[in-house]
């Protein structure tokens, strides 16, 4: 059972007097909020908890902005978030433009196309391709020069009482907040400290998937301006061009492993297991991972939880709502998840549970209504057999006609939800 304290009574510290402010519609509480994870929902977080008069600080355990990771498609709430925060013009600057969606045999002959013009009308236009550290960055020049960020900064331990959370960092300092948010991903550290171990809240979907950048593409690749994707059943390899000449991989395949047996120091022996005796150019990819100094590799999962705070923690987005990358909603989702808990905060006055149960109660039932379009998603994305792998292939080919375009919006929850 979830317990208000990490069981670590933490020396005393300064008491910063909580401040009001003065509005035409009256007094906003103004609160010191410690957000653990200066990621998508984190960066978002700090941003309109700032614009809303509130006092946030970022702690990141990394000690810099991370790479770009791989390509997102990004649309729905998160895009109307930062429709309201002004950022669509940082995002069309770096927007990929792809022309087209490359389907591949596995002699690299290309077997048919989909213009990706008629993926974004699925969505009437609002939608963007990116790369998942690119919107980091955005964000970050966002709140750089007006909330800190404490890079290289870890919470060690917390102890909570009704007014305030008195946090221990890993490096022994310790400061005392209003309210302290776990937005650390979805193997969140404040989870685990305030709710209990990952695999309590950790659905498996059955897969893995991996992704890494190429300084030089290969030169069997020729039209390098496409989104490539080798299919084959329980397996799936993409490829595709981002700035600077380079190639971002993108590898997702069947996983019989229970979640909690990863270790990132064999990723790429588990890479080479799950592709042996793919054609086209994969070998290649495979090889000249051996050298790539950022691979990513990580299990396909989602994070369900009956409730996302307890006492003045709160988690926010992948930590507590992770609707798994093959859904391709998260950012987006983490976006409308910080920007509605900034609100909720906002109109809240002194009445902290009240706000946070409003948060949860305005976007966990789309939430919810995601992950299962998600785990539906999953079985198509990588077929088990090549009939299914047929059937798929058979959709993707009719995805600008009508009647296919609004099923793919029904079957995957591609649209409606929650309101920013």
């Amino acid at each position: 059972m979830p317990c208000l304290s990490t069981r670590l009574r933490l020396p005393s510290v300064g008491y910063r007097q909580p401040m009001w402010k003065r509005r035409s519609h009256g007094r906003q509480f103004a609160m010191d909020i410690l957000i653990s994870g200066g990621g998508i929902a984190g960066l978002t977080l700090a941003y309109r908890l700032h614009r809303l008069g509130h006092r946030p600080v970022v702690a990141e355990k990394v000690a810099s902005l991370r790479g770009e990771g791989y390509m997102m498609d990004f649309f729905g709430p998160g895009y109307d978030v930062s429709e309201k925060m002004g950022l669509l013009p940082d995002l069309e600057k770096i927007h990929y433009q792809i022309p087209r969606l490359a389907f591949v045999d596995s002699n690299g002959n290309e077997k048919f196309s989909v213009d990706y013009a008629a993926v974004r009308k699925l969505f009437n236009g609002r939608h963007f391709n990116f790369m998942r550290g690119d919107l980091e960055r955005v964000l970050y020049s966002r709140v750089k020069d007006d909330v800190e960020v404490r890079f290289a900064t870890t919470v060690g331990a917390f102890d909570q009482d009704a007014q305030r959370v008195q946090v221990r960092f890993r490096d022994g300092t310790t400061d005392s907040f209003d309210l302290l948010v776990g937005a650390d991903g979805v193997h969140s550290h404040v989870r685990a400290l305030a709710f209990g171990p990952e695999p309590n809240f950790m659905r498996f979907l059955g897969y893995d998937t991996a992704a890494f950048i190429l300084d030089q593409p290969p030169q069997a690749l020729h039209d390098r301006a496409a989104f490539y994707t080798l299919t084959e059943p329980r397996r799936q390899a993409a490829i595709y061009p981002i700035r600077g000449n380079r190639l971002a991989t993108f590898f997702v395949h069947k996983s019989a492993r229970p979640p909690g047996d990863f270790c990132v120091e064999s990723a790429r022996q588990e890479l080479h297991a799950a592709y042996r005796g793919m054609g086209w150019i994969v070998p290649e990819l495979l090889e000249r991972s051996e050298q790539v100094a950022g691979l990513y590799f990580d299990a396909v999962t989602q994070i369900e939880m009956p409730t996302w705070s307890l006492g003045r923690v709160v988690l926010v987005g992948d930590a507590c709502q992770c609707v798994s990358l093959i859904a391709g909603q998260g950012a987006s989702m983490a976006m409308a998840g910080a920007y509605i808990l900034a609100q909720a905060l906002a109109e809240a006055r002194d009445d902290v549970a009240g706000a946070l149960a409003r948060y949860e109660q305005q976007i966990k039932p789309d939430i919810e209504e995601k992950q299962r379009a998600g785990r539906s998603m999953a079985r198509w994305f990588v077929p088990e057999d090549r009939a299914h792998l047929a059937v798929r292939d058979l959709f993707l080919r009719a995805t600008g006609w009508p009647l296919a375009s609004r099923f793919l919006r029904n079957q995957f929850a591609l649209g409606g939800g929650v309101k920013i």
